[in-house]
């Protein structure tokens, strides 16, 4: 368990090495290549591990107040399945530039698309996207908007204006109710930040090394610890390109039975609409942090479903 709850870090490889000293994660940082693209003027970090333009490519999006380094145990053991994968940090997160913690959920599909452009012109157009939990969500967006895509992978999904989405909040009643006010004041105090654990549970979340999500983010340099109102404004109001029933691109989403956030009720009504390909996995005893803390577990079940939207690729 990590002792300290500061310290000074000359770079995130020193983090990572300090990370796998003390916790047993392990020492694959070094196996990923940086690179970056520009997205509206903003730098955008990549984090890359790479086979060659003929094996498909994954696009990874990472959930909300991480990045995608966060997932590296679950990205390298895709990348050795046979698959091109490209990590980003969204603006406002990680090693991206932009105002930490400000965005709206067009602006993460903006940084996604770039991306997607990057990894079609780098590697060809066997390109999918995949995303957890707000990533799932920007994922299942644009496979109602970009046709480039293969399919998505999403932990998670979501319709941001239904009335059952109140229920991802740590205090589902009082954000019906509060749903009005939060979106006059997005217009009203838009740079407000707004401390995540006000709205999510991370104490609830329990995450492989580190005991909570909230003990990761008191240690993590890179963590966000607060987004802006106008954050929570665009969550709560961005509506999909077309009607869920109208999406054509191929759609997985998973999660545990026992994720905190996303209930299996609440993603069951949005897959029994969708009319597209689509598969829905659910993992029993796994818990919101699964795509840290059940590497193994969710691999195979991922890889078959890449294999079906993407051609076979040989490990």
């Amino acid at each position: 368990m990590l002792s300290s709850k500061e310290r000074d870090y000359h770079s995130l490889d020193e983090y990572f090495d300090y990370i796998a000293e003390t916790t047993g994660y392990p020492r694959i940082h070094k196996e990923f290549n940086n690179d970056f693209i520009y997205s509206d003027e903003i730098r955008i970090h990549l984090d890359l591990l790479v086979h060659d333009k003929n094996t498909p490519t994954v696009v990874f999006m990472p959930g909300t107040s991480l990045y995608a380094m966060c997932y590296a145990e679950f990205m390298y053991k895709l990348h050795q399945r046979g698959y091109n994968v490209i990590g980003f940090d969204p603006r406002g997160h990680g090693r991206s530039e932009g105002t930490r913690g400000d965005y709206s959920v067009e602006e993460l599909m903006r940084d996604a698309q770039n991306v997607i452009s990057y990894a079609i012109h780098r590697f060809g157009e066997n390109v999918s996207l995949m995303g957890s939990s707000q990533g799932g969500i920007v994922a299942f967006y644009l496979a109602a908007k970009d046709s480039r895509l293969k399919g998505v992978t999403c932990q998670n999904f979501a319709d941001l204006t239904s009335e059952a989405s109140h229920k991802l909040t740590r205090f589902p009643r009082l954000s019906k109710y509060m749903k009005p006010l939060m979106l006059r004041m997005g217009g009203l105090a838009p740079d407000t930040p707004i401390p995540v654990n006000i709205y999510l549970d991370l104490d609830s979340i329990e995450v492989k090394y580190f005991g909570t999500a909230k003990k990761f983010m008191n240690i993590d340099p890179l963590a966000l610890h607060s987004v802006s109102f106008r954050a929570l404004q665009s969550l709560a109001s961005t509506p999909l390109s077309c009607a869920i029933e109208d999406i054509t691109t191929p759609v997985m989403v998973f999660q545990g039975d026992e994720d905190s956030i996303f209930s299996l009720d609440f993603t069951q009504e949005i897959y029994d609409k969708l009319t597209c390909k689509k598969r829905f996995d659910v993992f029993p005893g796994a818990n919101h942090a699964i795509m840290i803390d059940e590497t193994d577990t969710i691999l195979d079940p991922i890889v078959n479903w890449l294999e079906e939207i993407h051609a076979p690729v040989l490990a």
